[in-house]
């Protein structure tokens, strides 16, 4: 070999070792190769991808965990909902009584009387079913729907009764007022109202309170439930109107009111409402904000309902004179009846079969004590014949009409129902 290529064989072999990096031992014993920047680079990444993958295996389990809790959270919501359901079911065309139908009425004197109104042809009799002292306070409301009977009193209490078992079922404590409306929705809800502000919805079948709506800064006057079980109106001592959504248990609207709404029912149909004050009455139909007519009272309106008759609907008002006056839809007074000798306190209706035919009944209460059933017909025909000979449409009629049926039950009466169901 010559002295150049030693020269070359020894550059390479310094070259050599120059690029060959030293082994190292590592704590195992094992030779590796030093790290370098791109090793340490790389080393670092995969434990930050341990730590990440670790980080997410916890995240998993607190993940899951925390899904688990989200689930049974859900679940109990789920559950909430269910029992806070507020959906209330259409109501079936009700069967008109055939051969008797109920009559309860409140007092002050804290009385519950039962009357069962016996229907023989087209004679009609009122029998006492059951009396007794139902409150520690003055009876202010009370409603009947399937087998179930309940009144609530100025002691903040609502009784519950079963017409069929003739037993008391209990009392309920949800409001901190005077109970100032009640109203069944057939024989599955019970909606409350009181002077506390607050409607209650029960169900029937365990008497648990659904829902607690809460709208009105002053005392709720009265309530009334559509025929669909859709919609609810109230009216309350803080001006308003408030439309209820019942599928939801939501506000469906709030309208202030020009006086304090005292009453407040559904027509037949449903296609129609009214708002009673004090010497009004506003009719409005449903969609509408504005209303339709106002009928003007001379006397203080103390009770309110409407009633269908030939394909109309009339709107009758218990007043203060002791007369039922009898208004048109649209606003105008058609006739008055003399009905008590004191003021009338309560009006109910009811379909019976009075000789093989369905008519409306009509059932009023007054402080004189009496009760008394009418034949819608007798109040109504003569207005009716009146608007087809006369050419005075203002014409206000006074009317004379001999009642079906009398109870004189003696005491200050406040309130009343009636029901086509007997047991």
């Amino acid at each position: 070999m010559s002295e150049s290529q030693r020269k070359r064989a020894k550059t390479m072999t310094t070259a050599s070792k120059t690029a060959t990096p030293k082994k190292t031992k590592s704590k195992t014993g094992v030779a590796r190769k030093p790290k370098t920047e791109v090793g340490k680079a790389i080393e670092s990444s995969k434990r930050d991808i341990t730590k990440s993958e670790n980080s997410k295996e916890i995240t998993k389990k607190d993940t899951k965990s925390e899904s688990k809790k989200k689930d049974n959270k859900s679940e109990s919501k789920k559950k909430d909902n269910k029992s806070e359901n507020t959906d209330l079911p259409a109501l079936p065309k009700s069967e008109p009584a055939h051969d008797s139908f109920l009559v309860v009425a409140g007092t002050y004197e804290r009385i519950l009387y039962g009357l069962e109104a016996r229907v023989v042809g087209s004679v009609m009799t009122l029998n006492p079913q059951f009396i007794f002292p139902a409150h520690i306070g003055c009876i202010k409301a009370v409603s009947a729907g399937g087998r179930y009977l309940a009144s609530g009193s100025t002691d903040e209490v609502i009784k519950l009764y079963d017409l069929k078992k003739r037993v008391e079922l209990g009392s309920l404590h949800e409001h901190s007022g005077s109970i100032t409306a009640l109203q069944f929705h057939g024989g599955s809800h019970l909606l409350s109202a009181s002077e506390d502000g607050v409607i209650c919805i029960f169900r029937t079948n365990d008497w648990e309170p659904l829902k607690m709506l809460r709208g009105h800064k002053g005392a709720v006057n009265s309530i009334a439930i559509h025929p669909s079980g859709k919609l609810a109106l109230s009216v309350a001592q803080d001006r308003t109107i408030i439309i209820w959504n019942l599928l939801t248990g939501q506000r469906a609207s709030r309208v202030k009111t020009p006086q304090v709404g005292e009453i407040v029912a559904w027509s037949p149909s449903g296609s129609h409402y009214i708002v009673a004050y004090a010497t009004e009455v506003q009719v409005y139909k449903v969609g509408q904000t504005e209303s339709l007519a106002t009928v003007f009272s001379k006397q203080r309106i103390l009770c309110a309902l409407v009633a269908s008759y030939e394909n109309a609907e009339y709107v009758l008002c218990g007043s203060q004179d002791k007369r039922i006056h009898i208004y048109s839809a649209d606003g105008v007074e058609r006739a008055s009846v003399v009905c008590h000798e004191n003021r009338i306190k309560g009006l109910s209706l009811v379909d019976v079969v009075l000789d093989g035919v369905v008519h409306a009944v009509v059932v009023s209460i007054s402080s004189d004590g009496r009760i008394k059933t009418w034949k819608l017909a007798d109040l109504l025909d003569p207005i009716c014949k009146n608007a087809e000979q006369s050419t005075a449409s203002d014409e206000v009629m006074d009317l004379v009409a001999e009642p079906l049926a009398t109870y004189n039950a003696d005491v200050r009466l406040t309130c009343v129902a009636s029901s086509t169901a007997t047991f």
